[in-house]
């Protein structure tokens, strides 16, 4: 198609162009046929080199045919390679899986097999070193070891085990027999006198894993040992604690309270010939003095008294002090037998408890028994509530240890004291309410003995109480016991029994006052024995921690009080209505500070300083108030009825009715111009020749010339009404302010 297309072209240029186209063939032909002639030529030529060349290619032609007779030959070597390479990858994987399985076998058999293996050393070890030696437990642990193995073993039916069975067995009891020896050996150097058993403990527990040993396997040998070691113990303790509690009675104080030594109990009762001797001072039992100092950290966990040394220096303790010393070495050695027996034994729970008693149980029950021949003769309460808190306190720290082994002998203990304790309460209660006023010796207005017994037997208890406190004698509990068994007419709960004997002894004490104060024969001996017993009473127990608590707990409120009373009775009594006498009732009061004794205004809270809610003080404020009434009626007894009377009339509006009494009046007020002075001088004497505490008498005359001055200005309001404004006899009126200023003059040196 091309060629065809470039001749029609070039015949389209040839014509185009005028030239013949035959000959231009002609011409072309002619070329052509040169040419060719030239080229045959040419090849005639190149004819020699055309046959070495059709010769190279044969050559070429048959070494090709030979390198694909060798390829040939060659892919069917590697077809057969190929194969073989697949049945090599099978095999190999195959052998790969038998080398693990092998390996497997190997490590396992291997393990077994050293585990199996009984070596020399261990045979050697066993059977010659000596058991404290660390190679002994060394190889003690790995005949444990193989002795669990071949246990094992012999429940799958192995039949290697069998191999060892028999060098294993040997081992095992050579080593019992050596462990058996080595710690009976330790426990019967316990009985030795003199000997500090607690270092063999030590060694024990250092080869605690010789009774582990034992226990697992020969339970026969361990049961051995351990009674062996309960055994010595029981006797070692009991002993040993047997003896330690007879030679501290030997340096107990030789004079103990008995049934004659009771609160209620005349110091001058005559004994009978047969009687034992009473204590020389009745007081001692009563009260606490350094006897408290047994509660605190530094003397309740100090060394236990040494019996010996003691007798050496004639010293002689209260029982209390003996009960800390006995008590104490029983926590310290119980509280260290349980953490021995539950770490050496390898007990816990209940079955340490158990073990722990029946090691302990026999020096607990002579404990016991010795408390309850102690507590059945035992007439001093502080002795017996003290050692209530030494037990409470001992038992804290072993609950703070987290040793319960010796719970169950601090409540049985509690329950020995708990009910001599209200005993001796109540019968301390009866002798009061049976003593006989007349048998007492002779009357006297100075605080009784009974009553200060009472006073600072209640501070002692209640200070004791407040360092540990307890519910069954918190004082607290005891008013509440008290109060609503007197309104709900039932007895009290079971944990307030205690605090409600201590109620009880409260009320018969104040009965006893009461009684005491009957055998005066007028009203004012009988006040000022009732003042100094009730101010003493207050006394007591102000100072002890009951005081030191209530004085904290209210001194806000007792200060907004006072402050509120103050102003109230300011405005009701001092306040007067002209300007002039408003101007010397802030005089008054500005210029008063000398009924401040210490700086507390008692002038109208006569019982400031007494901490508030102590039983007594109600009583001691009314029967303070009375004999101020009292003391105030012989020099003042017609001014004060005066008063009372018309102001009486004055609220009913009757005040005319005084009228008539006009020369009464002017006697009043002449009588009391001419002497106040002398009455208040002999006031003054007389009460502080009455009242033993000066503190007491300071009061008092405060209170009287407060209320003095009270009366001598309720005399003035009703001089100035209507009714007496025209009376001569006001002219001779004292002077309030001026009246105030002498009082002064009167006022007791602190």
């Amino acid at each position: 198609m091309v060629p065809r297309l470039s001749r029609d072209l070039g015949g389209d240029l040839l014509f185009r162009q005028g030239v013949d186209l035959r000959q231009y063939s002609k011409q072309v032909e002619a070329e052509l046929e040169q040419i060719e002639q030239a080229s045959i030529k040419d090849y005639i030529k190149e004819s020699q080199n055309i046959a070495l060349l059709h010769q190279q290619i044969s050559a070429c032609d048959a070494i090709l045919e030979r390198m694909e007779e060798m390829l040939s030959g060659f892919q069917s070597d590697l077809s057969s390679i190929s194969s073989e390479i697949h049945t090599l990858q099978r095999q190999s994987l195959s052998m790969n899986v038998r080398l693990k399985n092998r390996q497997a076998v190997r490590s396992h058999l291997s393990q077994l097999v050293d585990e199996l293996l009984v070596p020399g050393a261990m045979i050697s070890t066993i059977l010659d070193s000596p058991v404290t030696e660390q190679h002994f437990v060394e190889q003690l642990h790995e005949l444990n070891n193989k002795i669990n193995l071949a246990k094992e073993l012999s429940f799958r039916e192995t039949l290697a085990c069998c191999d060892i069975q028999d060098v294993v067995d040997r081992l095992k009891v050579k080593a019992v027999c050596k462990i058996r020896e080595f710690i009976l050996q330790k426990i019967y150097s316990f009985r030795k006198p003199m000997t500090n058993y607690q270092i063999p403990q030590n060694t024990l527990l250092k080869y605690r894993f010789f009774y582990q040993f034992l226990l697992a396997n020969e339970r026969t040998v361990a049961k051995e040992v351990r009674d062996d070691y309960v055994d010595t113990m029981s006797k070692i303790y009991f002993s040993y604690f047997k003896s330690y509690s007879g030679r501290l009675l030997k340096v107990q104080y030789e004079e103990v309270a008995n049934k004659d030594d009771l609160m209620g109990v005349e110091d001058t009762a005559k004994k009978g010939f047969f009687s034992k001797p009473s204590l020389k001072s009745r007081n001692t039992i009563f009260t606490l003095g350094q006897r408290g100092a047994i509660l605190s950290p530094a003397e309740l966990e100090a060394p236990i008294l040494v019996p010996h040394t003691a007798q050496r220096g004639d010293s002689r303790y209260p029982y209390e002090t003996l009960f800390r010393s006995q008590h104490y070495a029983l926590l310290d050695n119980g509280c260290r037998e349980f953490l021995f027996l539950c770490d050496f034994f390898m007990v816990t729970g209940n079955s340490a408890l158990d073990l722990f008693n029946s090691i302990m149980g026999k020096t607990l029950g002579m404990f016991l028994k010795s408390m309850s021949t102690y507590v059945a003769d035992c007439y001093d309460g502080i002795a017996v509530f003290l050692c209530i808190h030494i037990i409470l306190r001992f038992r804290a720290i072993a609950a703070k240890r987290n040793i319960p082994a010796l719970d169950k002998y601090w409540e049985a203990v509690l329950e020995l004291l708990w009910p001599r304790f209200e005993l001796i309460l109540e019968m301390n209660i009866h002798s009061i309410r049976n003593s006989d006023p007349q048998k007492l010796g002779l009357l006297d207005s100075r605080p009784h003995y009974i009553t200060r017994r009472y006073a600072e037997f209640s501070s002692a208890v209640v200070s004791i109480n407040q360092t540990f406190p307890n519910e069954r004698i918190n004082a607290l509990l005891a008013q509440l016991q008290v109060s609503r068994a007197a309104e709900t007419g039932r007895a009290p709960t079971r944990t307030g029994r205690d605090a409600f004997a201590r109620g009880f002894l409260q009320a018969e004490v104040e009965n006893f006052v009461l009684k005491m104060a009957a055998e005066f024969p007028s009203r004012r001996e009988q006040l000022i024995f009732l003042i100094n017993n009730y101010d003493m009473m207050l006394g007591v127990l102000t100072v002890s921690p009951i005081g030191d608590v209530q004085k904290e707990q209210s001194t806000t409120t007792t200060a907004t009080a006072a402050k509120k009373s103050r102003r109230r009775r300011w405005k009701s009594t001092l306040c007067l209505s002209r300007r002039g006498q408003q101007t010397t009732a802030r005089r008054w009061k500005a210029s008063s500070s000398f009924y401040w004794p210490g700086r507390r205004r008692v002038l109208f809270l006569p019982n400031a300083h007494v901490p508030p809610r102590l039983p007594p003080k109600r009583s001691l404020s009314r029967r303070r108030q009375e004999f101020i009434e009292e003391l105030l009626s012989a020099p003042f007894g017609g001014m004060i009825a005066f008063v009372k009377e018309a102001e009486a009339l004055m609220e009913k509006g009757q005040l005319e009715r005084l009228k008539s009494d006009e020369a009464r009046i002017c006697q009043l007020v002449r009588g009391f111009s001419g002497s106040w002075k002398q009455s208040v001088e002999a006031m003054s004497q007389d009460v502080m020749r009455s009242f033993t505490n000066f503190k007491n008498g300071t009061g008092i005359i405060q209170g009287a010339l407060t209320q003095l001055i009270q009366y001598y200005h309720g005399f003035h309001k009703i001089l100035s009404q209507p009714a007496f404004r025209s009376l001569p006899a006001r002219s001779e009126l004292i002077n309030l302010h001026h009246l105030m200023v002498e009082v002064k003059k009167h006022k007791p040196n602190f």
